[in-house]
């Protein structure tokens, strides 16, 4: 799991913690990724208007990295089988990878 320091640097936002400490929620602007470390699970959600037009589940993460650079800036989860890469600007990407 990323740091939160890492969190902020690579989003600008410091992630909020839920009920359980172990759970990492990330708001930036139109997305909304959770982080549980325990059951090494990721959840993106991605609203426009208010509404959810994208929301992904996945457990078994292998790592978490966060990361910025060049105006951009992306979460990317691996798996034993793919990952899971977000990019959140300067627009919202999502893509999902299996081997």
């Amino acid at each position: 799991m990323p740091s939160d320091d890492e969190i902020l640097d690579a989003f600008g936002v410091i992630p909020e913690t839920e009920d359980e400490p172990w759970i990492k929620v990330v708001r930036v602007e139109d997305v909304l990724l959770s982080f549980d470390e325990l059951a090494a699970s990721v959840r993106v959600r991605w609203f426009q208007d208010g509404e959810p037009v994208v929301d992904l589940y996945r457990e078994g993460a292998s790592r978490v990295l966060v990361r910025s650079g060049r105006g951009e800036s992306h979460a990317v989860v691996e798996f034993a089988d793919g990952e899971l890469a977000v990019r959140i600007h300067p627009s919202v990407r999502i893509t999902s990878r299996h081997n």
